[in-house]
C-alpha cells in the first residue's frame, strides 16, 4: 500500500515537472517577443521613424545576441 502511494507520487511529481518545465519554454519566447516589438515602437516614437539599426539594436537586446551575432550592412 505504501509503496504504490510512494508510485502515486512520483508520477504526480514527474508530471507536474514536466507540465512546469514545458510551460516556461512556450512562455518565455512569448514575452521577449514583446519586449521586441515595444522596444521598436519606443525607439520609433522616439527617433520618429524606425531604422534597420534601430530594429537590429532591439533584437540583440531582446534576444542577447550581440556575443554571437553581428548584423552586418
Amino acid at each position: 500500500m505504501i509503496n504504490r502511494r510512494l508510485t502515486t507520487l512520483s508520477v504526480i511529481v514527474i508530471a507536474t515537472g514536466l507540465a512546469l518545465l514545458t510551460a516556461s519554454t512556450i512562455v518565455t519566447p512569448a514575452f521577449a517577443i514583446k519586449r521586441f516589438f515595444n522596444c521598436m515602437t519606443d525607439a520609433a516614437n522616439k527617433n520618429g521613424k524606425l531604422s534597420v539599426d534601430d530594429v537590429n539594436t532591439c533584437y540583440d537586446k531582446e534576444y542577447h545576441t550581440v556575443a554571437t551575432h553581428s548584423h552586418s550592412h
